[in-house]
């Protein structure tokens, strides 16, 4: 019932005006100054200011192809129970991205594109026929890539509170769901989206904890076909992750890995990768670099797989108390035993005992 009422009041005031041109016209009049990319009834695409400097000024202008543009688009989902729909279906599509990609060469540093898209859409909790819904949005580009701040994702669109026609007198966008996407309000939405996993698709630092605010970057801005049914399957159970979120976490992770365990930290950052990426900010040792905590003898590389050196060179890494006595004896110590062995047995005369003594030095 509420549906046909709808489906009424949007059919008596499009019948009030002439023609869809005088409606045109004067929803043109309308929208003041500000330069219109497209313009049909309800729906605009336009250039407008800033709303905010709290993500700094833009890369304006920027040339982004109408296909690379769409290519992104066509990743925006939206969750409905268990499946997921296209934010931007059939010919709409089209318009709005040719819209945005005109519109960023054409915008300087601090103006934004803005979006406000109607259509019917079906299969939507609690109506069984279509049902029209608004689809707004704030564009703009930086060093994170194409941010796009949602105004609305389907909120619900022909309501006489919220008719374009009174934006000039109710520009909240809690309550009208045509006013586009801001970067200091967020609007809690009917419906949320959803995009395929590792598609570069992300949401910025700066808008973490927000649903409505997401950036697309270089990796999702390509030329693509339409999504494939696993591919919108992976989407419904997937979350978009914040921008540089996962590389802070594993750098996390790692430090509190070396406050753990110092020893084992050092010892890993000492060795390279093995093919042969080392690890970010650290160079890999040279090959001729001595392990950790160990000095070469002078003028002298040290050898892990040398041999102990034959006796009586003195291998230079061997250990003090590992060293065997030499059992060889002297031929001065062996001369003198056995000068006193024939002395004590009257051999030889004490003068001759003193003579020999001092020819061995004693």
């Amino acid at each position: 019932m509420m549906s046909k009422l709808k489906f009424l009041l949007s059919f008596l005031l499009l019948s009030s005006c002439s023609s869809l041109s005088d409606l045109t016209e004067s929803f043109t009049n309308f929208l003041g100054d500000e330069e219109i990319l497209f313009l049909s009834a309800y729906e605009n695409v336009k250039i407008v200011d800033q709303d905010s400097n709290l993500t700094g000024q833009n890369s304006h202008p920027i040339n982004i192809s109408e296909e690379r543009v769409e290519g992104a688009l066509k990743l925006l989902l939206f969750r409905v129970g268990t499946n997921t729909k296209s934010l931007f279906p059939g010919d709409k599509l089209k318009i709005i991205s040719m819209s945005i990609s005109e519109g960023l060469s054409k915008a300087n540093k601090n103006q934004d594109i803005v979006f406000t898209m109607e259509d019917w859409y079906s299969g939507l909790p609690g109506t069984k026929l279509k049902d029209n819904r608004v689809v707004s949005g704030r564009v703009f580009y930086n060093r994170d890539g194409l941010n796009v701040i949602f105004g609305s994702v389907l909120r619900e669109g022909f309501q006489s509170t919220t008719d374009p026609m009174l934006q000039g007198r109710n520009p909240d966008l809690r309550t009208n769901p045509y006013m586009p996407g801001s970067r200091s309000i967020s609007v809690k939405n009917p419906f949320a989206l959803a995009v395929p996993p590792k598609t570069g698709i992300m949401k910025p630092r700066i808008a973490k904890g927000r649903a409505d605010w997401i950036v697309l970057t270089k990796a999702a801005l390509v030329a693509r076909s339409n999504l494939s049914e696993n591919e919108r399957r992976t989407a419904r159970s997937s979350n978009i992750e914040v921008q540089g979120l996962r590389s802070e976490v594993q750098q996390l992770r790692q430090e509190l890995q070396s406050l753990k365990n110092p020893n084992q930290q050092y010892r890993y950052n000492t060795q390279p990768y093995p093919y042969p990426q080392p690890y970010p900010y650290q160079q890999p040792y040279s090959y001729q670099q001595p392990y950790p905590y160990q000095q070469p003898l002078p003028y002298q590389q040290p050898n892990p797989y040398q041999q102990a050196y034959p006796y009586p060179y003195q291998n230079p890494y061997q250990n003090q108390q590992f060293r065997q006595p030499s059992t060889q004896t002297q031929p001065n110590q062996l001369s003198l035993k056995s000068l006193e062995n024939m002395r004590s047995r009257g051999l030889i005369s004490e003068e001759s005992y003193l003579k020999k003594l001092k020819e061995l030095g004693y």
